[in-house]
């Protein structure tokens, strides 16, 4: 019961230490993170000791190094059992564990043991030892031990290392994992023939009739290298029968090899369109946050294009391969998908990184479906939506869409607009979209602010070239106050004032503001 309280007072106390949580992140960050960068650094610096240790073994063979480097591989070697014992520890949590097991316990009413409480954490720990890479990082780990020499087989162990730190040699290594059942087919094939063959020209060239096969082994010798078609011409079939079956097994290899090269190549295409995934992946993990582009249509491409030229982060999700690849052309982060895939979601990290969402299909089901799916991650996301009949604009509004946009009717607004005053259409066209590079900008009044508590006509707007569109005055429910009047309207803190004008004037404006 001592025991059981000692362990149950740990667990709390590690569960509710910021310290301890932060060290193990960081040491998950740089062991287990692919997006991280501290990992990339630390696994080029394990590469370099995987293959400087390796080359002391091979070394040492035949010369005499000096002091030094067995100092270095003491050190190195050292690093690995660092690394273990780390991966180890953020393999899983062990103190998690006990208190999901002690809460389990208490909520069934039933009694538990310390022996309860530890098993399952254990037993991930287990696990983890006994796990393939785990058992490669250990045998890496032996070679080290000199007085056995026997133990210097397993240094090429260390070399296996390397798939650790490398994720195209893990995709690599992966096709191998998915198509094992096709590899054991051919192996088992391989095998047979090997067999087959090797026994009869033991039978018809053993007896004597070819001097350079003595023994069994001799033949699957001969055999293995006439099947891969390697024939080192060592051993040459003497016998008619021999001849012959040297035929059907060189055919046979052929057969062999073209099937293992067409299981090899179809798994490595469809493996690479994963590591392209997987690297959209990564470069969106790297981003503070985005802006979720979901359809990447006529309405997608425009807003995208828009988007880039104002150095916008955004992430485009589309089904079709086909307009992925567009987006891709113009090197923009794109991933092939269906956005209504919570996990895609997730793997995006739109619950905690993506600061607004557009969804541009032309499908008002399918952008309900999005909309859901993004809400259900996080209820505070902003999410604007196509909408392409009047009957969905309610659905979507209620499914959490903060406006819904009909295309079409934008574009019928914007002829009556020309219809009606082209000059003045023309020139604000002009204005908006091409010939001066205009920008609409929100300006936070903050309390540092040389504009706070001053009137408009004071805080040198004009010596910029900018026009105030309004003010929105937070305190006030984000009241709007259209063109206030600059010589009575008084600036306060946490105003958001609305200008437009040219860009690099707007941000001189914004420096001159906090200037000392």
């Amino acid at each position: 019961m001592y025991l059981k309280k000692r362990l149950l007072s740990l667990a709390y106390a590690l569960e509710a230490s910021q310290t301890y949580k932060k060290v193990k992140f960081n040491a998950y960050e740089i062991l287990e993170d692919h997006t991280s960068d501290h990992k990339k650094y630390f696994d080029f610096f394990m590469i370099f000791l995987v293959f400087s240790t390796i080359l002391i073994l091979i070394l040492e063979i035949k010369n005499t190094l000096p002091p030094f480097v067995y100092t270095y591989e003491t050190i190195a070697v050292v690093i690995f059992i660092l690394e273990w014992l780390g991966r180890l520890w953020v393999s899983s949590s062990i103190h998690e564990s006990i208190i999901s097991a002690h809460e389990k316990f208490e909520l069934e009413e039933s009694e538990s043991s310390s022996w309860m409480l530890l098993k399952p954490a254990l037993s991930d720990k287990v696990r983890f030892i006994i796990s393939p890479m785990s058992i490669i990082d250990l045998l890496a780990i032996l070679p080290s031990y000199r007085p056995l020499r026997i133990l210097r087989f397993f240094l090429l162990f260390r070399l296996f290392k390397v798939f650790r730190y490398t994720q195209s040699l893990n995709f690599l290594l992966k096709v191998f994992v998915e198509k094992r059942y096709e590899f054991l087919t051919l192996l088992m094939i391989f095998t047979f023939m090997v067999f087959f063959a090797s026994t009869v020209i033991y039978i018809f060239e053993g007896n004597g009739s070819n001097d350079k096969i003595n023994n069994f082994f001799d033949a699957i010798y001969w055999a293995v290298i006439t099947i891969t078609t390697v024939g080192y011409g060592d051993i040459a079939p003497q016998t008619l029968a021999g001849r012959l079956i040297t035929t059907i097994l060189i055919v046979g290899g052929i057969a062999i090899i073209s099937f293992m090269t067409s299981i090899i190549t179809t798994s490595m295409t469809e493996k690479m369109q994963e590591v392209k995934e997987q690297q959209v992946l990564n470069a969106v993990a790297k981003l503070k946050s985005f802006i979720l582009i979901c359809g990447f249509g006529k309405m997608g491409k425009e807003l995208a294009r828009e988007l880039h030229r104002a150095n916008e982060a955004f992430v485009i999700v589309d089904k079709s391969e086909d307009e992925i690849a567009l987006a891709k052309k113009e090197n923009f982060l794109a991933l092939c998908a269906d956005a209504t895939d919570i996990e895609v979601l997730k793997e995006l990290k739109c619950d905690t990184k993506m600061r607004q969402a557009v969804t541009l299909t032309t499908d008002d089901a399918l952008n309900l479906s999005i909309i859901m799916s993004l809400k259900s991650l996080n209820p505070d996301n902003i999410i604007f939506s196509r909408v392409n009949n009047k009957e969905a604009k309610v659905k979507l509004e209620m499914a959490g869409a903060q406006e819904g946009v009909f295309p079409f009717n934008s574009a019928a607004k914007a002829a009556l607009a020309y219809y009606e005053k082209p000059i003045a259409y023309t020139a604000l066209d002009n204005i908006l979209i091409e010939q001066h590079n205009p920008v609409i900008e929100e300006i936070e009044i903050s309390r540092d602010s040389k504009a706070s508590d001053q009137f408009l006509n004071q805080i040198g707007i004009k010596g910029y070239n900018l026009k105030v569109l309004g003010v929105v005055r937070t305190i006030e429910e984000d009241k709007f106050y259209f063109h206030p009047d600059a010589d009575m309207f008084i600036l306060i803190e946490h105003d958001i004032l609305i200008v437009i004008g040219d860009r690099e004037d707007t941000r001189l404006f914004k420096l001159s503001l906090f200037k000392g």
